[in-house]
């Protein structure tokens, strides 16, 4: 119950902070009114306005996201090693780790979203109910995959950042 609770509250935290980087864009004044001719005329044109700042801000939004795949991760690691899980419970964690990453975007040209991709491509999104052989978590394209996209969020300000909470 404890860890459904956790999971709910990361799923609003990453749907406010990824809903957040996806603001209106508009070129009319604040008070929603149509701006003036010279205005729109100042303003950028859409081809050329795929805004640097705002795919800076979805890499954010999934660096944040990241951290929490790499906490379940993490978690799980430490559950186990410390013997309060066996193995299987912290495959069950692993593979719920990868359905997370399997949601991050990951389409982009940006060293966030390829390093992304190359996560996703290391451990595949293991579809609930069924059963994996192995996730790919902790592979050597995962360890390479996983360091890329620290180097990439740690560049672009939003470094990665685990949270351990198991334990006595």
């Amino acid at each position: 119950m404890r860890a459904r609770g956790w999971v709910a509250a990361a799923a609003v935290v990453l749907s406010t902070a990824v809903l957040g980087g996806c603001g209106s864009g508009g070129t009319g004044p604040a008070d929603g009114t149509a701006g003036s001719q010279a205005a729109s005329s100042a303003a950028p044109s859409p081809a050329t306005a795929v805004p640097a700042e705002d795919e800076a801000a979805d890499d954010a939004a999934t660096c944040v996201a990241s951290s929490d795949v790499m906490t379940i991760v993490e978690n799980a690691d430490l559950g186990l090693a410390d013997g309060r899980m066996a193995e299987p419970e912290r495959d069950g964690w692993y593979e719920l780790a990868t359905r997370v990453l399997g949601r991050l975007p990951s389409g982009g040209d940006s060293a966030v979203q390829t390093a992304v991709a190359d996560l996703q491509a290391a451990a595949p999104a293991v579809a609930v109910g069924t059963f994996a052989e192995s996730t790919g978590v902790g592979s050597p394209e995962w360890s390479q995959a996983q360091a890329d996209l620290g180097d990439a969020c740690e560049a672009l300000g939003t470094p990665l950042t685990i949270a351990p909470f198991t334990g006595g």
